[in-house]
C-alpha cells in the first residue's frame, strides 16, 4: 500500500527586496479585513478627513461663489442636458457628442431634489470622499498600513479633486469609476476570482461611457493581467480567459451606447463623436496646447459648437452627422502633423511640459481665482507641485515590483500620452493623480524611514525627488503670467452671474473692474475685452450715465448683433447730451451694418428732429412704422415725441395709444396720453389716462401721486 505523501503547500511568491537601509515593512501587504477594528478606524479617518474638507468647501464655496447656481461651458452643457433628460427628453436624433453617463447621474439627481445644483454638488463631495477610502483601500493591497494612510489621506487632501467636485463636471464620477475598476482588478490578480474580474470590467466599462478617453487603457490591460499572472507559474495559463472576462464585462454598459447610436445616426460611435474636434483643438497651427477652442469659432460652448460643426459643413458642402463632423476634425489634425511634423512635435513637447507642470491650467474658470473666492486659500493643502514629484520617487523606487505594479505603471503611461495627444488642462490631468497618490504615499514613508535608518538611501532619493521637482514646478511662472488673464475673465464671469440673479450693481462692479484690467493689458486679454466693454456700456446706458458709457461703446467693433446693440446706446447717449454730429455718425454706421434694422433710421430720424426738422423726421418714422408689421416701440416713441414738439396733439395721443397697446410700454403709452389730454384741457380723460399708468406702476410711485396732485388741484 503506498504511502500518502502530503502535498508540499505552495510558497507565495518572492517580492523584490527594498532598498537596503530601509524597513521592509513598507512593501508587507495586508488585505483590509471588515472584521479588524484597526482597519475600520483607517478607513473612516481617510473618509471623515476627505468628508470634513470637502463639507468646508461645500458651506463655503455656496457662500461666497456667486456662479455656484450659475454653472457655465462645459458644466452648463451637463446642466441643460440633465434638465433634458429629467423632464423626460432626449438628446437630440444624432449620436452622443459626449459620453451620457454622468449627465444621466446628474439628471437622476434632478429629478429627485427638483433641479438642485446643490444637492448634485453635494453628493459629489460624497463621492470624492469615498474616492478616497477606495485608494486606502487599493494600498492596503500593495503597501503597509503607513503607506495606505498616506495615499489616502493625500487623496483626501488633494485640493484640485476637491475643486472640481464643486461643479457639474464629470471628472468626479469617473476617478471614482475608474479607481474602483482598478481596486477591483487588483484584487482579482491577487486572488484569482473571475467574480472580481468581471466587477473591475463592469466599472472600466461604467468609466468609459462617462469619459471616452479612458479607452486608450485599454490595450494594456492584458498585459497587466498577463504581467501580474506571470509572478505565479499555476496562474498564467488563465490570463486569456480572465482577459476575456474583463472585456465581456467592459462591453456591459458600452454595448447599449454604441447600438444607441447606429440607431439613432446610422453611424459606429462606440461613445462620444467628440473626439475628433478634440484632436483637432490640440493639433492646428493655431493651437496653445491648451485652450479648447476650435480656430474661427465663438468662445462660448454653444457657439463654439455650432461654429465648429459649420465649418465642416461648409469645407464639405452639405450637411453632416456629428460622426462625419468628427472624421472631418480628425483628417484636418493629422494632415497638420503629416504636413508640418516639426512643429507638432514641438507643441507635443509643450503639451508634455504643461502635462508635467505644477500649473493647474483651466479652459472654463479660472481654479486658483475661485478656489480663493471660497477663501480655501488659507488652508495648506497638497496639490500638484508636492504630490507629482513625490509620486515620480515613489514610482523608481518601486520599479523592482513593476510586474505587479504594471497596472498602475501602464494607466499613468498611457492615460498621460492620450491627453498630451489632444490638449491639456487640470481636469484631462486630474485622473491620474489618486493613482499618483498611491507612489507618493510609498515614497513619503520611505523618506521617514530613510532619515531615521540610513543617510546614503535619503540622499539617493532627495536627488530623485529634487530632479523630479524642479521638472514639475519649473513652469510655476505660469501663475503669475496667467494672473491677469484669470483676474479679469473671472470678474467677467462673476459680473455675468450676477446679471442673471438680477443684481445689475454687483454686475457693473466686476465689469468695471474687469474692464480696468482689459485696459492695463489689451494684448492679454484682447478674446474677451470686447464683451466686457459691451456690458458696462449698456449697464451704464441704462442707469443714464452716458459721459462714462460712451468711452466703453465706443471700443465695441464688429458687424453683429452685440455691435449694433452698442452702437444705438451708443448713439442715444450722443443725443441726450445733445451731440447731434456724433450722434448722426454712429447712427450711419448702424444702418450700414444693418440696412434693415429700425434701430438706425429711428435714431437718424431723432437726430433730424434735435435739428429742428421735425417734418422730415416725422415722415422717416412713418416709413418704418407698418401698424400692421412687426413693432418696434422706440419709433411709435419718437415719433410721439415728434408730434407733441410739433404741436399736433390728436396726432400724438394717437401715437401715445398706439405704445399703450405694446407690452411693456403701457406705463410710457398712458403718461404720455396723460401729458397730451392736460394740454387739450380734457382733464377728465387724463385722469383716466393717469389711472390705467398706475395700474402699470408700483404701489406709490410718486411720479403718479404727483400728476393725480396735479389734475385735482383746483383750477
Amino acid at each position: 500500500m503506498a504511502r500518502n505523501r502530503k502535498k508540499k503547500p505552495q510558497s507565495p511568491p518572492s517580492r523584490p527586496a527594498a532598498p537596503s537601509g530601509v524597513q521592509p515593512g513598507l512593501d508587507t501587504a495586508r488585505a483590509f479585513d471588515w472584521r479588524n477594528r484597526t482597519d475600520l478606524v483607517d478607513l473612516g479617518i481617510v473618509i471623515g478627513v476627505a468628508l470634513a474638507l470637502r463639507m468646508v468647501f461645500f458651506y463655503l464655496n455656496r457662500k461666497y461663489n456667486p456662479m455656484f447656481t450659475f454653472p457655465v461651458m462645459d458644466s452648463l452643457y451637463h446642466h441643460e442636458w440633465a434638465r433634458d433628460i429629467a423632464a423626460g427628453g432626449t438628446r437630440g436624433t444624432d449620436a452622443f457628442f459626449r459620453g451620457p453617463l454622468y449627465p444621466y447621474f446628474l439628471a437622476l439627481i434632478y429629478k429627485l431634489t427638483d433641479t438642485s445644483i446643490a444637492a448634485a454638488v453635494f453628493i459629489q463631495h460624497l463621492i470624492g470622499a469615498l474616492t478616497a477610502g477606495l485608494i486606502y483601500l487599493t494600498a492596503r493591497e500593495l503597501f503597509s498600513r503607513s503607506v495606505s494612510l498616506v495615499a489616502g489621506l493625500t487623496t483626501a487632501l488633494y485640493w484640485v479633486l476637491v475643486y472640481m467636485e464643486g461643479d457639474l463636471q464629470l471628472e468626479t464620477t469617473f476617478i471614482f469609476l475608474n479607481t474602483a475598476s482598478m481596486l477591483f482588478l487588483l484584487m482579482a490578480m491577487k486572488r484569482h476570482r473571475l467574480w472580481m474580474f468581471a466587477a473591475g470590467g463592469l466599472l472600466l466599462g461604467l468609466a468609459t461611457i462617462d469619459r471616452p478617453s479612458i479607452m486608450v487603457f485599454f490595450p494594456v490591460v492584458p498585459l497587466a493581467i498577463y504581467l501580474a499572472a506571470r509572478r505565479r507559474p499555476a496562474a498564467t495559463r488563465g490570463w486569456v480567459a480572465r482577459t476575456l472576462v474583463v472585456a465581456a464585462a467592459c462591453a456591459i454598459p458600452i454595448m447599449p451606447v454604441m447600438i444607441r447610436n447606429y440607431v439613432v445616426a446610422r453611424a459606429i460611435v462606440p461613445i462620444g463623436a467628440s473626439g475628433g474636434v478634440n484632436f483637432y483643438i490640440g493639433n492646428n497651427p493655431a493651437s496653445d496646447g491648451s485652450t479648447a477652442i476650435v480656430p474661427g469659432t465663438r468662445a462660448d460652448w454653444w457657439g463654439g459648437y455650432n461654429d465648429a460643426i459649420a465649418i465642416a459643413e461648409r469645407a464639405e458642402g452639405h450637411k453632416l452627422t456629428l460622426a462625419e463632423v468628427s472624421h472631418y476634425y480628425f483628417k484636418r489634425g493629422w494632415e497638420y502633423i503629416q504636413k508640418h511634423p516639426g512643429d507638432d512635435l514641438a507643441l507635443m513637447a509643450k503639451k508634455f511640459r504643461m502635462f508635467w507642470g505644477a500649473s493647474e491650467r483651466a479652459n472654463e474658470k479660472y481654479i486658483y481665482f475661485f478656489w480663493n473666492l471660497a477663501r480655501m486659500s488659507r488652508i495648506p493643502l497638497p496639490g500638484f507641485w508636492l504630490v507629482a514629484p513625490l509620486g515620480i520617487l515613489g514610482g523608481v523606487l518601486l520599479w523592482r515590483r513593476r510586474s505587479e505594479l504594471a497596472m498602475f505603471y501602464l494607466f499613468i503611461a498611457l492615460y498621460s500620452i492620450g491627453v498630451i495627444v489632444f490638449f491639456v488642462n487640470a481636469r484631462f490631468r486630474l485622473p491620474i493623480m489618486p493613482v499618483m497618490t498611491l507612489f507618493s504615499g510609498y515614497a513619503t514613508v520611505y523618506l521617514v524611514h530613510a532619515f531615521r535608518k540610513k543617510r546614503f538611501a535619503l540622499v539617493k532619493s532627495l536627488a530623485i525627488l529634487a530632479a523630479a521637482a524642479l521638472l514639475v514646478n519649473s513652469d510655476f511662472a505660469y501663475r503669475k503670467q496667467m494672473k491677469t488673464y484669470s483676474q479679469a475673465v473671472s470678474n467677467y464671469m462673476l459680473g455675468n452671474a450676477y446679471m442673471q440673479m438680477g443684481m445689475k450693481s454687483a454686475a457693473l462692479d466686476h465689469y468695471e473692474h474687469a474692464e480696468e484690467i482689459c485696459r492695463a493689458f489689451p494684448e492679454q486679454t484682447r478674446a474677451f475685452s470686447r464683451d466686457v466693454d459691451y456690458n458696462v456700456g449698456t449697464l451704464l446706458w441704462e442707469q443714464g450715465l452716458c459721459s462714462r458709457a460712451i468711452d466703453a461703446l465706443e471700443r465695441v467693433q464688429g458687424n453683429d448683433d452685440y455691435a449694433t446693440r452698442a452702437l444705438d446706446c451708443l448713439g442715444d447717449c450722443y443725443l441726450k447730451r445733445r451731440d447731434v454730429s456724433n450722434a448722426t455718425r454712429v447712427y450711419e454706421q448702424l444702418s450700414r451694418i444693418a440696412p434693415t434694422d429700425p434701430r438706425g433710421l429711428t435714431g437718424l430720424a431723432r437726430c433730424a428732429a434735435m435739428t429742428g426738422d421735425l417734418a422730415k423726421a416725422e415722415d422717416m418714422l412713418k416709413s418704418i412704422i407698418d401698424p400692421g408689421g412687426a413693432v418696434y416701440p422706440p419709433a411709435y416713441i419718437a415719433l410721439a415725441e415728434i408730434q407733441r414738439d410739433s404741436g399736433k396733439i390728436d396726432d400724438a395721443i394717437q401715437s401715445y395709444a398706439n405704445i399703450a397697446q405694446i407690452s411693456g410700454y403701457e406705463r410710457d403709452g398712458y403718461l404720455g396720453l396723460v401729458e397730451m389730454y392736460r394740454r387739450k384741457g380734457d382733464i377728465d380723460n387724463a385722469i383716466a389716462a393717469l389711472n390705467k399708468a398706475a395700474a402699470y406702476s408700483l404701489p406709490n410711485d410718486p411720479t403718479i401721486q404727483g400728476l393725480f396732485a396735479s389734475l385735482r388741484a383746483p383750477r
